[in-house]
């Protein structure tokens, strides 16, 4: 095989690997314009990079009405739509301050587009939008870049003496320009064509910052593994932080973050950036920027500002929670922990070849759930002109609903009734607790009602259709004799839409 040939099976391999990301497989959905539109209206659209999840689902509501009136068939809720894109990675769901307008909320659930959907918006907008194919904006900032490279990288005295003294005389040259009178002012199509790649660039920026978070979160779990699993006395990681190395920053992407997060907090840099924003937006040549433009360069600091200073948060909350589960030796019980689940599948699997792991113990577990059917769900074995001897027409009877309906609540709790009024609740309630759901439809089966409720809570909060709130307790209550329990706090926050 060839140089070539290897490279280009590698390539295929590459991008096959791509197919299995988030980004890719937003871009080929089904309702691919719809979600896209959804998530580029409520998280870039609306300048905030986090929204909390009641505020969300209203919105998300809204819009999903409106496009129904357009014709679009979306048969879901909000929150269903919102726990399909968290599963598909489109979203990532994180509790801490919510930034919806100008309020913040503490210890809230807010929702953020993930680094995948940020590019799949980028990738969808260069379709739908465009760039020019060829700009000297760019071309002069291709070209700037690499003569500074050169400068910067040169090590020989002389030389750099050299491209110091040219770029002086450069500016003497305009300098003495200047003083005569002779100003030389950018063309107004020039200019809008400069502005508005600035602008380009910095849209990528937010993908950049999360790209940038989940990479870190991933070498903390990465470091905290090789912690763990180190066979060694101490392992490399383990070291180094003992040492005081700082493990999170001390890799290509950390580094990297930490120079760019210094050069936006720098207060001169920040300052002299602020007005020449400010200088820009005065300028006749730029007076054809749009609202959305101008809004968007008026932000920009402090969008930059707020999404890196989030990032930075991360690196240094996620830093000392690795320190301290160093410091504090956690690592030792979580070592134990897996020398133990080793030891306990090596021996499960000394123990699997000795024999069937299926086998029958002659105990009969009879099921508690009421087991109903119908009548047509019976097939004769013989055709209906062989009936076999002894069998008796009976005239069919009227079916007592009520009836079943008895039985079904003294052999098992009823889940579909409780299912049923947790739905009519939230038709009226954005989120709805037990005490809610009770409050309005009693507890028929009194303290099963109770144990039911809670088992579709729990239910529920595996894939996001309730929340269950850390350290708080309801008193809850129901009969008439005055019963009462203290029960988790959990919330509801799926619609009727979800249950037939």
């Amino acid at each position: 095989m060839t140089r070539s040939d290897a490279a280009l099976v590698q390539s295929a391999a590459r991008f096959d690997r791509v197919r299995r990301d988030s980004a890719w497989s937003l871009l080929r959905a089904s309702q691919a314009p719809i979600v896209l539109a959804i998530l580029h209206a409520n998280f870039i659209g609306s300048g905030e990079a986090r929204v909390q999840a009641t505020v969300l689902f209203e919105r998300i509501g809204d819009d999903l009405e409106a496009l129904r009136v357009a014709g679009h068939e979306l048969p879901q809720s909000p929150q269903r739509y919102v726990a399909d894109w968290l599963d598909a990675g489109y979203l990532e769901r994180r509790t801490g301050a919510a930034s919806t307008g100008s309020t913040a909320t503490s210890a809230a659930e807010t929702y953020e587009l993930s680094a995948d959907a940020l590019a799949a918006l980028r990738i969808a907008n260069e379709i739908v939008s465009p760039p020019r194919s060829v700009t000297e904006s760019r071309l002069t900032t291709v070209m700037g870049q690499l003569e500074q490279l050169a400068i910067d990288t040169d090590t020989d005295v002389a030389s750099r003496l050299e491209s110091l003294t040219r770029e002086r005389e450069r500016l003497d040259q305009r300098i003495a320009s200047i003083r005569e009178g002779r100003i030389d002012v950018v063309a107004p199509d020039a200019a809008l064509e400069r502005i508005r790649d600035i602008l380009l660039l910095a849209e990528q920026l937010p993908a950049d910052f999360a790209r940038v978070r989940r990479d870190v979160e991933s070498l903390n779990v990465q470091f905290r593994r090789d912690i763990i699993e180190s066979d060694g006395a101490r392992g490399e990681v383990l070291d180094a932080l003992f040492r005081g190395v700082d493990v999170l920053q001390d890799n290509e992407a950390g580094r990297s973050f930490g120079a760019f997060y210094a050069l936006l907090i720098n207060p001169e840099r920040s300052a002299g950036l602020d007005r020449s924003i400010d200088d820009v937006l005065t300028r006749d040549a730029l007076g054809s920027l749009s609202p959305g433009e101008r809004i968007a360069l008026r932000t920009l600091v402090e969008r930059l500002t707020s999404r890196g200073g989030e990032v930075h948060e991360v690196y240094a909350s996620l830093a000392r929670s690795l320190r301290t589960f160093v410091q504090q030796r956690e690592y030792v019980e979580e070592r134990r922990v897996s020398r133990l689940l080793k030891q306990a599948q090596r021996a499960f699997g000394e123990l699997s070849g000795e024999g069937s792991l299926i086998r029958p113990t002659g105990f009969t577990l009879s099921l508690s759930k009421a087991q109903l059917r119908s009548v047509s769900q019976l097939t004769m074995t013989a055709p209906d002109t062989e009936r076999p001897p002894g069998l008796v027409d009976n005239a069919p009877v009227e079916l007592d609903l009520d009836r079943v309906r008895e039985l079904i609540n003294e052999s098992d709790i009823n889940l579909y009734e409780l299912r049923r009024n947790v739905d009519a609740t939230l038709d009226d309630l954005p989120v709805a607790s037990i005490s809610d759901v009770l409050d309005r439809y009693p507890a028929t089966q009194g303290l099963g009602s109770l144990i039911g409720l809670l088992s579709i809570a729990l239910e529920r909060t595996v894939d996001g259709r309730a929340v269950l709130v850390e350290n708080e307790r309801d008193l809850v209550a129901w009969g008439d004799a005055g019963l009462a329990a203290r029960v988790p706090t959990i919330l509801f926050t799926h619609s009727s839409e979800e249950h037939p």
